[in-house]
């Protein structure tokens, strides 16, 4: 089976699916494989990334001062006509040439669920290989075929700040059709699919199905980081997300500064930062872009 990913979609990496050192060293700058999970609540771990291309939303931001941000992965989402098809074989082989010792992946985008059916063989064969699978998502789309295979459901729900408008594409170097604007705001709000991701994580006790009481599931975890540029983001979190959803504790809860690069978070950290501690929530930082501001494939 193929599945659709970036450019360089498995990553960083020294060696080809045949074992073949590669030409180019990886973007980080370190002569090793892997990379660091820059968000979230593995932040910091050695983790190797394969990163699917195509989504179903074009978010862009506008931070409190009026700044654009738009996806820091347009690639694999706002313009994607840049992608490579691989066999999932492939996929597998290069991974495992490549782990020396790793034990987190990473599969992001883009929007990987748009490719469930192959999402669902590749999380099940990187299980074979006793890997840690993490899931990033933006919980518009939820599957049985794939989910029992993540052992951490990453979620970002997408806010109304997310929605592109004619003001934002003016401001784009790469502007996106104006068809985004209503599919952004039909699309980004599936409280539905995030209550399934959630709800997974739980099971109920042979012994107390009277009382249908859910406990945390060992082997499996989720967390709903949600990407923060205005004060009124608080707001809408609290309103539109958390209100409507059952089983999420304030340490499932991340705030994520807005801006792919490190003069943009500077505008963010201290809002988002300080929005966490008020109400007992999650911060992550952007390791990534802290270690390699806006390098591709790191």
């Amino acid at each position: 089976m193929d599945i659709k990913l970036v450019k360089n979609g498995v990553f960083p990496i020294l060696f080809d699916k045949d074992g073949k050192t590669i030409n180019t060293a990886p973007n980080t700058g370190y002569m090793s494989s892997g990379t660091f999970q820059g968000e979230g609540k593995l932040l910091g771990l050695p983790s190797m990334f394969i990163r699917l291309s195509g989504c179903n939303l074009r978010c862009s931001w506008m931070a409190w001062d009026g700044s654009l941000s738009i996806c820091d992965t347009p690639y694999s989402s706002h313009h994607v006509n840049d992608f490579d098809v691989w066999g999932i074989d492939d996929v597998i082989k290069t991974v495992k040439n490549n782990l020396s010792g790793i034990k987190h992946v990473i599969i992001s985008g883009g929007e990987p669920t748009l490719q469930a059916e192959p999402l669902a063989e590749l999380t099940a064969r990187l299980k074979d290989l006793d890997l840690h699978i993490t899931l990033e998502t933006n919980g518009t789309i939820f599957s049985e075929s794939f989910v029992n295979f993540i052992d951490l459901i990453s979620i970002s729900p997408k806010l109304s700040n997310s929605v592109p408008d004619q003001n934002k594409i003016r401001l784009m170097a790469n502007p996106i059709h104006e068809k985004y604007f209503v599919q952004q705001e039909k699309l980004r709000r599936n409280i539905d699919a995030i209550q399934k991701y959630i709800d997974s994580c739980y099971q109920v006790p042979q012994n107390n199905t009277l009382t249908k009481q859910w406990i945390r599931r060992n082997d499996k975890d989720f967390q709903l980081k949600f990407v923060v540029g205005r004060t009124e983001d608080e707001i809408e979190i609290k309103k539109d997300f958390l209100s409507q959803l059952k089983g999420v504790d304030n340490n499932d809860i991340l705030l994520m500064p807005l801006g792919g690069t490190r003069d943009f978070l500077k505008k963010t950290f201290n809002l988002t930062a300080g929005m966490a501690i008020r109400n007992r929530w999650r911060f992550t930082p952007r390791l990534h872009i802290d270690l390699f501001n806006d390098t591709q494939w790191v």
